[in-house]
């Protein structure tokens, strides 16, 4: 499998609305890198940023994030810097103005939403021209052997619920292997995630395609049903795609995702395009 540079992650980003890319990597405790990417929602609000889904991603695998790693803007790279020839030539000549370059660097913490969750999860935030990891899409892989029940049961000790303590894990079939996702809780609660939207954010950071389907478990719960913004996401990335409700260890329901929000919100319903 190829390499996973800065590259080939910025092509995973999904934003068909604003166009704009947005990828990092998070460094865990484990010295293993979880990339992160933006993915967009016709329902604005609830895109997934790339330090969120990074973030998340790491949570999930049961690891800690430590650092957070940005590329360097793109300005500010080596031979990109937009300064004139006879610029570079001054700088070459004269030390004291590169050491002035130096300082004005861009801070790789550029904005107030990077700023939070470096502040939530005390990361160590640098930049870095090109980090590569191999084999990158396989990082978030399930095993193919467990099943479904056992799997979604044994995550169930990595989710993260400080204030519901209410559990809910998930699996996601797609092309390219099977992705876990448990629910994790933040201060902020707008800015916690379910079990399916992190499952839906490592698959797309991974580079995985169709979405086939879902399973969904939530052991407190007498009948588990997804909210209705894992629906709203949900269509958007699988709508031809099967979800499974497993209620208990034995009960299970079998629904289709497009039948989960009926009159839903398309992206032909915003009229134009972003």
């Amino acid at each position: 499998m190829n390499n996973l540079t800065w590259e080939v992650l910025e092509s995973r980003c999904y934003t068909p609305y604003s166009g704009k890319t947005d990828i990092c990597f998070i460094r865990g405790d484990s010295e293993t890198l979880y990339p992160g990417i933006r993915v967009e929602n016709v329902s604005f609000p609830l895109s997934i940023d790339a330090v969120q889904s990074a973030v998340f991603s790491c949570l999930s695998e049961g690891d800690s994030p430590r650092t957070l790693i940005l590329p360097v803007p793109r300005n500010a790279r080596k031979g990109d810097s937009g300064a004139t020839r006879e610029t570079k030539k001054t700088h070459e000549a004269d030390s004291g103005r590169k050491l002035k370059k130096a300082a004005v660097m861009p801070d790789p913490c550029h904005n107030q939403l990077v700023r939070y969750w470096c502040d939530v999860y005390e990361l160590k935030c640098i930049a870095s021209e090109q980090p590569v990891l191999e084999n990158g899409g396989q990082v978030f892989m399930t095993s193919e052997a467990v099943t479904d029940i056992d799997r979604l049961k044994e995550l169930t000790e990595r989710c993260i619920i400080p204030y519901s303590l209410f559990p809910v894990t998930a699996l996601l079939r797609t092309d390219n292997g099977i992705f876990s996702g448990v629910n994790i809780e933040t201060t902020d609660w707008q800015k916690g995630l379910c079990a399916e939207r992190v499952a839906i954010a490592k698959a797309k950071a991974s580079g995985a395609g169709a979405f086939r389907e879902i399973h969904v478990y939530a052991p407190l719960s007498d009948y588990v049903s997804p909210c209705g913004a894992c629906r709203q996401v949900l269509m958007e990335h699988m709508e031809n795609g099967v979800m499974y409700l497993h209620h208990s260890d034995t009960e299970c329901s079998r629904l289709s995702v497009s039948d989960l929000l009926p009159y839903q919100f398309k992206a032909g319903n915003l009229g134009h395009h972003p």
